[in-house]
Formats: structure tokens, sequence, C-alpha cells
């Protein structure tokens, strides 16, 4: 019968934990089992099993709370040393980067979604009805603040791009900081938030990646935005009337030609 090594084993236990995780079986803010019942599960020592949730934790996968047990921080990986890079950089620098990326994940989830992502972002957007706000971030008061969006993450899990998934949560994690979080607020109201995912997951649903695209344009336009100490919004791109005016006219053009 052939041996397996540690170093084998270990990998094969960080594989099964990380698994868990990206498949959803584990979700997002759920507690993993205990640490004996993973080494039964995978069948290696504790200390295997502990490297491993180690290992996970410091790609922001896990979060071990003292006392509490561990949780599931995120269903993809992020790196420290991205978080230390954005650092670096200015919250509009970092809101607008974020923009960025859930607009090409939204046109990829267009072109590369499966029957399954769509019943997902379904639920998760009956699940989100009735909040105050798009909970994208927590930032909302009341309950709101007890979940972060599912509809955002499982458009980035339906755009099948481990990289863009991998980058948004990156990015999430620095705007959720003390330094920024400050400066941030949902201004979307509950009827603007189910009507832009309702619209967006419309558009995902049809394939039509450019409805998409023009439909994810105008939600990240207010669910995240900046704020300034008299509490008004910053606009995340500075356009002048005009320019604004082209934008709504071709948007609304568009709609209509649909119906």
């Amino acid at each position: 019968m052939a041996t397996t090594t540690g170093s084998e084993r270990a990998r094969a236990t960080l594989a099964y934990l990380r698994r868990k995780i990206t498949t959803g079986e584990w979700a997002v803010g759920s507690r993993i089992p205990i640490e004996p019942e993973l080494a039964d599960q995978t069948g290696v020592g504790r200390s295997t099993v502990r490297e491993a949730v180690r290992s996970l934790a410091s790609i922001g996968m896990l979060e071990t709370l003292p006392g509490r047990g561990t949780f599931v921080r995120s269903a993809a990986p992020t790196s420290t040393l991205l978080n230390e890079f954005l650092a670096d950089f200015t919250l509009e620098e970092i809101l607008s980067y974020r923009r960025a990326l859930e607009i090409e994940a939204a046109q990829q989830a267009a072109i590369h979604r499966t029957d399954e992502d769509i019943a997902a972002l379904e639920q998760a957007a009956l699940d989100e009805v009735g909040c105050t706000r798009c909970p994208v971030l927590g930032l909302a008061g009341g309950e709101d603040n007890a979940f972060d969006s599912k509809f955002h993450r499982l458009v980035f899990d339906a755009a099948k791009n481990r990289l863009l998934a991998s980058l948004y949560a990156g990015i999430n994690d620095q705007l959720r900081t003390p330094k920024h979080r400050g400066r941030l607020a949902n201004v979307g109201t509950a009827t603007e938030m189910e009507r832009d995912h309702a619209r967006v997951l419309d558009a995902i649903r049809r394939r039509d990646f450019i409805d998409t695209v023009h439909a994810m344009v105008d939600h990240v336009d207010h669910d995240v935005v900046i704020v300034n100490d008299q509490n008004e919004v910053v606009p995340p791109l500075t356009r002048t009337p005009e320019q604004q005016q082209r934008i709504d006219t071709a948007f609304e053009t568009h709609e209509d030609a649909r119906v």
C-alpha cells in the first residue's frame, strides 16, 4: 500500500477545507466545525488541521475568534499583500477600481452564468428584499449590518473569474477599515436597490452583456458612495449636467427599444 507523506496530507487537508468554502457548503459568515471534528472528517491529526486553518486565515478566507470558533470570512482568498498595497491609495481611487471590477464581473456573468447561478441570484435578490439600503458593505443601520450582499458576491461567482473575485474581496476588506468606513454610505433606497438588482439579474438571465453593463453601471453609481463632512455625496465621476443628460438619454432610449 502506498503511503502518503506529511506534506501530501497537509495539502489534501488544505484543499478539503478550501473546497468546503468555495463551493458554498460553508457559507460566508458561518462557523466551521471544531478542530476534533475536522480531524475525524479528514483523517489527519489535529496539528495538520490547525495548520490548514491558519493557512486559510492568512489569505482571508477564515478568521478565528477566541472563545467563539473559526468563521468563514470570504469565499475567495484575499492577500495581505493586496491590502497593504491598497492602503497607499486614496478612497476615491479604490472606489473607482471597485466600480470597474463590478462592471466587468457583471459582463462576464452574463456570458458565463449557469442555471445554478441564476437560481442563486434569484434567491439572494429575494433574501435582500426589505433592506433599507443595499447591504453590500454592511454600511446601513439596523439589521442590514448583519450581513453582506450575497447578490453582489454571486455576480462574481457567476463570472467564473477567480482573479476578479479575489480582487473584489480585497477591495471590500480595504473599504471596511476604520479610516474609510466613516466616509462611505449607501444612498440608494430599498426600492432603488430592488429595482437595480432586478435589472442586473434580468440581463444576466438573458445573457445580454450590454444590458448587464448598463444596469450595473446605473447601480454602482449609488450603492456605495463617498460622503464629505457635511454628509453630501461626492460623485463617483465628475460629469457636467450635459454629459449626465446624454448618459440618461442613451439609457432610456435603450430601455424603450427593448419594450
